[in-house]
Formats: C-alpha cells, structure tokens, sequence
C-alpha cells in the first residue's frame, strides 16, 4: 500500500509568502459575495425602513460585514443622510450603520 502525504509534500518546496496567499485564497472561497442592488431591491428596503419607523416597531437588517452577512434587530431612530447612515437602537446600544451595507430589510412581527 502506498502512503501519499498529499499536498504535505509540496509545502515545505514553497516559499512563506506563497502557503499564507494560499491560506488567503481559501478563505476567500467561504465568503458571500456582495453584489450591488436592483434599484426595486433598494426601493423595498428603503420602504420597510421608513414603515418600521413611523409605525415604531422592531426592523431586522441584514448586513454585509467583512465579507459575511449578519442579522441586526432593533428600533429605527432616525436617519443621518449627510453621513449616509441609519440609527438602531438595538438592547445594547444605538448603532450607526451605513446606507450600503444593508442588503435586507423586514419588519418583525411582535404578537401582543
């Protein structure tokens, strides 16, 4: 029976700088791809937003953040246009969160 160690074998012929792009270059292979939004898609979120805020109730958002996507849930408290930012106010904290990082929008649904 043969013992093939694989790519064991070739990594001590390459250079540091060359396994730890490797290393990089797989990575990258888990992250979501960000694509940029129809405008019907910003439209819609851009909807939700201004429905959750004057009906003050919870939004959940869906962010882009370092190349992953993540889900924010809290009360809109306003908008800074200036600065392209939304206010969360999340149970922790009011988080500032940048108009292009939002890829989803949807009101949460809070039986009484």
């Amino acid at each position: 029976m043969i013992r093939d160690r694989g790519s064991m074998k070739w990594t001590a012929m390459m250079l540091p700088e060359h396994l730890g792009l490797i290393k990089e270059w797989k990575q990258e292979q888990f992250y979501d791809k960000k694509r940029e939004l129809t405008e019907w898609e910003l439209e819609e979120i851009e909807q939700t937003i201004q429905r959750a805020f004057k009906m003050q109730k919870p939004i959940t958002l869906t962010l882009w953040n370092n190349h992953n996507l993540h889900d924010e849930t809290g009360l809109v408290t306003g908008t800074d246009t200036f600065k392209k930012e939304l206010l969360l106010e999340t149970d922790v904290a009011i988080k500032r969160i940048a108009f292009d990082k939002i890829k989803d929008a949807k009101m949460v649904d809070v039986d009484d």
